[in-house]
Formats: structure tokens, sequence, C-alpha cells
């Protein structure tokens, strides 16, 4: 399990537009021209924005071992979950997002099926960043035993990805590392929210992708954070009647914690 040392692309590059040259080569097939398109989706996923403050914060990041806590944490789980060796990335979030601050306490995560992105601040605590890597992880493991090609994920395959991981998070840690999404909402309201947006739209693929991170987030007419919410919602209930835990879960069809 590699934990790269991403400190070391700060000290060999001017600004954010030069680190282009380290990622690319974790996407196989990316050539040199889609490095700012690259850059641009880690943005817009949490990584930092300002150049300034990331070359500071990644010092801070690695003088406060940020880099020992993932790989210990990340070799953890591989062992609970047998899960795949993957590389995982560590760069500073965007501080200034505030939705990051509100719905995710200035940490987030991007997770491919062969590498992780951590998105941290030197003022995470060392729970919310095991939360965050069980949350990401949980995903690799996740995709990993799926066996679905990327255009075959559905919405319902998204909301359970999603539920899973932060089900593993409460199961591990309780309600008090659990994100703040999970509280939005009361079952009646989510049990209206699936019946209404998510039913009609739960066998909808990749290629309407636009739609579903709308659904996922609640971007536009749908509820904050409604396709997260819903898709714990699902997990935790399937989880009480079949007394499962995560491990037994990850690889069980999406359809059936419909049922």
């Amino acid at each position: 399990m590699s934990v790269i040392n991403t400190v070391k692309w700060f000290d060999n590059a001017d600004n954010t537009a030069e680190l282009s040259k380290y990622v690319l080569p974790l996407f196989e097939g990316a050539h040199e021209k889609m490095g700012r398109g690259i850059l641009v989706h880690l943005s817009s996923h949490g990584m930092f924005r300002n150049w300034k403050d990331g070359k500071s914060n990644i010092k801070k990041l690695k003088e406060q071992g940020f880099y020992q806590k993932a790989a210990k944490e990340i070799n953890f789980l591989k062992k609970e979950w047998n899960g795949p060796d993957v590389p995982v990335i560590i760069l500073p979030v965007d501080e200034q997002n505030r939705r990051l601050r509100a719905e995710f306490g200035s940490k987030s995560g991007l997770a491919f099926p062969d590498k992780i992105f951590l998105f941290l601040s030197p003022d995470n605590s060392n729970s919310s960043i095991a939360a965050l890597i069980t949350h990401e992880y949980n995903h690799i493991c996740r995709l990993n035993k799926m066996n679905k090609d990327e255009s075959d994920i559905t919405l319902l395959d998204t909301l359970i990805l999603e539920g899973l991981a932060e089900a593993a998070v409460n199961e591990r840690f309780g309600k008090k590392e659990t994100a703040k999404w999970t509280a939005y909402y009361n079952n009646k309201q989510l049990d209206q929210f699936f019946e209404r947006w998510i039913k009609p739209n739960i066998d909808v693929r990749q290629e309407e992708g636009s739609l579903i991170q709308r659904l996922l987030y609640g971007r536009g007419p749908y509820p904050q954070m409604m396709g997260y919410a819903v898709g714990y919602r699902i997990v935790k209930d399937y989880m009480a009647r079949s007394n499962k835990k995560i491990k037994q879960l990850l690889t069980l069809s999406s359809e059936k914690f419909l049922h």
C-alpha cells in the first residue's frame, strides 16, 4: 500500500498547473493535454485552489504525521475488508470552500477503482481523518467487488455505494463521526424522496451522469444531499433486517438492498 509523498511534488513545482505532471501518470492512458482537466476535476471535489495556501498546508500535513496516519488506517482496512492495494494521494483541501466546511468539516476525498485522493486540512482531527479514509476505501472495495464497467453503473449503484461507505463509518465510529447529512431528514421525508425522485430514475446510467450528480447532491430542485441520505437509509435498513456487517455486504448486488 503506497501513500505517495506528495510533498515532493510541491517542492518541484512552481504552481498548481505544474502538479499535472505528477498526477497524469496515475491515470492510465492520460496525455499531457488532459492535465488541466484532471486538476479541475480534483478541485471540484475539494482540492485546494490557492497555490500559496496549498504549499503551506502540505508541509503542515507532513509535519503533523498525516501520511503515517493515512497509511495506518488503509492497512487496517485492507486487512479488515480484504481490499486491494491502491496508491493514496494526499493533497490540501480548499479551506475557503464554505460548503466543504459546513457539510464535510473541511475534508474531502475522491475514490477511483485504482486510487484514492484525500483532500485534508491540518486542522482535521485524527478521528475525522480515519472516518474519511474509511468512507473512501470502502468505495474502493465496493467498486472492485461490483465488477461493473463505469458506464453500467446506475443511480441505484451510486446510492448504495455512498450509503454503504457512510454506514461503514457508523459501524466503526458511531454517530460522532458520521456526516451531518445522515441526520438531515426523517424516515417519512426519505420515503417521499425515494418515491418522488429516486424510484423513477433508479436505473439511470452514467451517461446521464449530470442527473445522477444532481440527485445525489441535491442540486437544483432537489433537497440538499438527497441521494446520499436516501442511500444511507437503504443500507441501514437492510443491515437492520439482515443483521449483517459491512464486510458481508461488499459483494451484495445493489438490487438486493431493496428487498
